[in-house]
């Protein structure tokens, strides 16, 4: 069983390829980490903590905006309007700044050139005070299912900042700004917990032609440079090639990514096995089947719920 969320986060890191590599787009959908299909109707209340009001404005206008096909994922309920709601949000957000003395060494001349006020005869190396900011901000989230009062999600999260700065080196970043960008990183972080959200990558073909015969190998490359403009196209040669030779690993591997970005996933799978059986390494076949899996529980959840609410 793939780690989907990890092999996906990978993917996401791993894939950015130069704007001249020959890649496939994939459009997918990463399912909500949290078991939340019958939760329909959803209440954000304020958070503890001196940000908690605008923490929790946040968070309720980011998953007020989350969608799947085109549907808020979502019905948002104002705590105090009373209305009927299937799941709260509660949660705590607070930030804490320590600061200690430290001291660094700087170089000072104590012996100028008197033929060239620029240069330094003799310099030697002193102490200057500075302060050492820590600056910690703290993030605790949970969802409660209303209707049996079960807690469907709880995470900590947690963001620390170190900066030294001095007379003459000023911090980064102010206190105020780290805070605010922590929170709002947490904030996204919830989201893609409670949510779907969908994704485009340009994931690169395989381009090796070991194993294809001369004419094969020029179709292949042809291909190949297709992708630039015209995926689909690309995609029918490499599929044309199968007829007369035996699927290589590169061919292999680029049918199992066109039937992915097809939404064809068994065929896809099969081709991606393929290509391990003709002895294809690295992470890429990995990756693309933590996709298909993600991309399988989005849309098995996204039919639930629709179940739920009325659509089919």
């Amino acid at each position: 069983m793939f780690d989907t969320r990890l092999a996906l986060a990978a993917a996401f890191l791993c894939i950015a390829m130069p704007a001249a590599a020959e890649t496939l787009t994939i459009n997918g959908s990463v399912p909500a980490g949290a078991n939340v299909n019958d939760v329909l109707r959803l209440s954000v209340e304020r958070f503890e903590g001196e940000d908690g009001a605008a923490f929790a404005q946040q968070l309720e206008a980011e998953l007020a905006r989350a969608q799947f096909d085109g549907r808020r994922w979502y019905r948002i309920v104002a705590p105090e309007s009373g209305a009927p709601a299937d799941g709260l949000v509660t949660g705590t957000t607070r930030a804490g700044v320590e600061e200690v003395p430290v001291t660094e060494k700087r170089k000072r001349c104590v012996e100028d050139d008197p033929a060239d006020k620029k240069k330094c005869l003799k310099e030697v190396k002193v102490d200057i005070r500075c302060r050492l900011r820590t600056v910690s901000v703290a993030t605790t989230v949970r969802l409660v299912a209303l209707a049996d009062g079960s807690v469907r999600y709880t995470r900590p999260l947690n963001a620390r900042d170190q900066q030294t700065y001095c007379p003459d080196r000023a911090a980064s970043q102010s206190v105020d700004d780290y805070i605010t960008a922590a929170q709002r990183d947490h904030v996204r972080a919830v989201r893609n917990d409670l949510a779907p959200r969908d994704y485009s990558l340009d994931v690169r073909v395989d381009e090796s032609t070991k194993g294809l015969a001369k004419p094969a190998q020029a179709a292949f490359r042809s291909a190949i440079r297709l992708t630039k403009t015209d995926q689909a196209g690309a995609c029918a040669a490499w599929t044309a090639l199968t007829r007369d030779a035996e699927p290589t690993t590169a061919l292999a591997f680029n049918l199992g990514l066109c039937a992915e970005m097809q939404g064809n996933f068994d065929a896809a799978i099969d081709w991606y096995g393929e290509a391990q059986r003709q002895g294809a390494r690295g992470g890429a076949i990995a990756e693309g089947l933590a996709r298909i899996e993600g991309n399988r529980r989005a849309l098995a959840d996204w039919e639930t719920r629709k179940r739920l609410i009325g659509l089919d």
